[in-house]
Order: structure tokens, then sequence, then C-alpha cells
């Protein structure tokens, strides 16, 4: 999203957008984007600053970490963008959220807070039953 400061009210400007996620390169081999991210920001400025308040809203696919069973979940993550600006000044803001899109994602997806993962011998997933390789 790119705001032109000189169009931004003093009352501030409401903007949604959307972004493709296979052009801002915010997937891991975990971790895939298979709709557009939405944006809902609420933008004003103050004499040479620009505050963008941006919601950010998408749906995971994860691949779990201890299955590796996929399943759903949703982002949902908001940030305060500041910036020094002129008058003249373009701003893009589609890095700096492409960067909370990353900070949004879990460090290890699991599927279910109790997921039993898989047999280390086997592989058989744990979830689904005992194998003949669990020990008591």
């Amino acid at each position: 999203m790119k705001i032109h400061v000189s169009r931004v009210p003093a009352e501030g400007l409401r903007e949604e957008t959307e972004y493709d996620p296979k052009t801002m390169d915010v997937e891991r081999f975990d971790v895939q984007l298979e709709q557009p991210i939405a944006v809902s920001s609420f933008i004003t400025r103050a004499d040479r600053e620009l505050m963008v308040e941006a919601k950010i809203h998408g749906a995971l696919r994860l691949s779990c970490a201890r299955c590796l069973k996929v399943f759903q979940q949703d982002l949902d993550t908001s940030a305060l963008f500041n910036y020094q600006v002129t008058p003249t000044d373009v701003v893009d803001i589609t890095d700096d959220v492409r960067q909370e899109v990353f900070l949004a994602y879990p460090l290890i997806p699991i599927c279910q807070p109790d997921c039993r993962g898989l047999c280390a011998v086997c592989g058989q997933d744990l979830n689904a039953g005992r194998c003949p390789h669990q020990q008591e």
C-alpha cells in the first residue's frame, strides 16, 4: 500500500487493501498462505510524522511440528507504524506489513496442545492410536 502524505486529511484516512502472499514472499516450508492478506489501516499525520495503525488478517495453512498434519490457523495481528515524512513523500508500508506477518507466525506450529506426534520407530501418528513400539 502506498500512502501519499499530501492526501491524508487532518481527521485521518481509512484504507483497506489486500496483498497477494505469492508476491510478498512470506511463505516458509511449514507455513503457506493460500488467500490474500487483508490489511485494514487508519492513517493520521501530525507535522512531519505519519502514523499507520494496521490490522492484518489472513488464513495460515501450517504443518504440525509433531505429527506433520496440515491444519488451518487464523493470522490476526495489529501493528503501529511511524514514519518521518515531508508533505510530498509517498510511503510504501508493504515491507513493514511483510515483517509483521513473519512475526505473527507461530515459532513451532502445533495442531493441538496435546498432539502426541509420531512414533520414532515406525512413524505412526500416535494421535490415531497406539503402536507396538510405544512404551508404557
